[in-house]
């Protein structure tokens, strides 16, 4: 049985970092494509639809300062000064909340008011367009048509006059008359004297902080503003990711994920309901996943042997453990089929390329060395300059594991997934937006 928790938004090893202690057997990028194919503009890092409408209305208000601005560090955009003042905001006004941990940045905001500092690019997160809420959205929004190319699409319009209306906000889209207009000088001169110092620029008792709280606090969807992103989701109708929606809301199919936590047993159950070319992608997916378990029970089994040893081991000494035995028989022979099956969805090369020496068949020694050998080079392949194996290896040829990447146990050798297709973000928008 696959075991998932929602995704936390931290960041990756620095990028100096000799380290990479993620994804050692190049298993991500495939499963990557092929999520990206199955549910367009999901990631999952995703968990809070609202972003969306935070994102829609810093546009509204940062859109009419001077293209290629930055502010006085030189390296951030006025939406990312924007996104400052929201983090802030909402820890600020709405710092209680138990479930804030899933906004991007909150520890740096906490930190920042404890300290009596200013939010800014040396107190936020070390790469913010990757891991703050717009780095974390964008993607979504562009798919969505919320925000393309900086500016507001159709969609975002949409999702813009409906939360004016909702939240008694008007004037703040056009910045001509109504309520919303205070709000909207307030925000912007907020914002635009961010920009000037390269930092937030607001005393802990300005007014202005509670607008973010109030009315953009990520946990909690008003109804009309809700219904409009329901939309969104379920169009085209003939897509996948409305297919998966459709089903994954679905009593029996969310009860199905929810009882197993399993994307694997979810897909299976998928398949009856799909259509053809979506059918083909999970199929794709299910025999990916079968080859990409066979591959990391057998590194797993790798891990733990050299673990129990604490001393040199050798090729043939691995060769013995289960999961390389598995994978030895298993994964040659079921090698083309996979290749074949991922044909469609423009990957067939890729894992020709990856893999292709493990589909050798060979002495149960030899493939194990070979094991060994792709981990190396996958490792020296990570940018910028390559990361270290999780192992030494000795001039004769065995292996002693490093200490941060010794493990008790083997492989799992339960058929669950070693990637994730989406699955989780999903189930945490539907709850959001409460389509489950």
């Amino acid at each position: 049985m696959d075991s998932f928790e929602y995704p936390l938004l931290s960041e990756y090893d620095p990028m100096k970092s000799a380290e990479g202690a993620i994804d050692p057997l190049g298993l991500y990028t495939i499963a990557d494509s092929l999520g990206v194919q199955l549910v367009p503009g999901i990631r999952e890092r995703m968990s809070r639809p609202r972003f969306l409408t935070a994102m829609a209305v810093g546009n509204a208000i940062t859109r009419y300062f001077e293209d290629h601005i930055m502010a006085a560090d030189g390296q951030s955009e006025p939406w990312m000064v924007y996104e400052w003042y929201a983090v802030e905001g909402i820890v600020r006004s709405r710092g209680d909340d138990p479930d804030l941990s899933r906004l991007p940045g909150v520890q740096k905001a906490r930190d920042c008011i404890r300290d009596g500092m200013s939010m800014s690019a040396p107190r936020y997160l070390k790469t913010p367009t990757v891991f703050g809420f717009h780095g974390v959205y964008r993607l979504l929004a562009d798919n969505l048509d919320i925000i393309r190319n900086d500016y507001l699409g159709d969609n975002g319009y949409r999702l813009l006059t409906t939360w004016e209306k909702e939240q008694n906000m008007g004037g703040f889209v056009s910045g001509q008359s109504g309520p919303g207009v205070s709000f909207r000088h307030q925000i912007e001169s907020a914002v635009e004297d961010g920009i000037k110092k390269g930092a937030t620029s607001r005393s802990g008792s300005w007014s202005g902080w509670r607008f973010f709280g109030n009315h953009l606090f990520p946990n909690r969807i008003p109804p009309m503003e809700a219904e409009v992103m329901r939309n969104f989701f379920l169009s085209p109708p003939d897509s996948s990711r409305m297919q998966v929606i459709k089903h994954l809301k679905s009593q029996e199919g969310h009860q199905i994920f929810d009882d197993t936590k399993s994307e694997k047993e979810f897909h299976l159950w998928l398949l009856k309901y799909v259509d053809e070319n979506t059918k083909t992608l999970l199929e794709a997916i299910l025999h990916y996943e079968k080859f990409a378990r066979l591959l990391q029970d057998a590194f797993d089994d790798c891990r733990q042997a050299m673990t129990a040893k604490r001393a040199k081991t050798s090729p043939s000494e691995l060769s013995k453990t289960p999961g390389c035995r598995e994978a030895h028989s298993e994964i040659p022979n079921m090698f083309e089929d996979v290749a074949e099956r991922l044909e469609p969805f423009g990957q067939t090369t890729r894992f020709l390329e990856t893999f292709g020496s493990l589909a050798e068949k060979s002495e149960a020694t030899i493939w194990t060395e070979t094991l060994l050998d792709h981990h190396i080079s996958v490792q020296r392949k990570k940018p910028p300059n390559g990361k270290n194996p999780w192992f030494e290896r000795l001039d004769d040829g065995s292996v002693v594991i490093r200490a941060r990447y010794q493990k008790p146990e083997g492989g799992r050798r339960d058929g669950a997934y070693v990637n994730a297709y989406r699955t989780n973000p999903l189930v945490a928008f539907l709850s959001d937006l409460e389509m489950l």
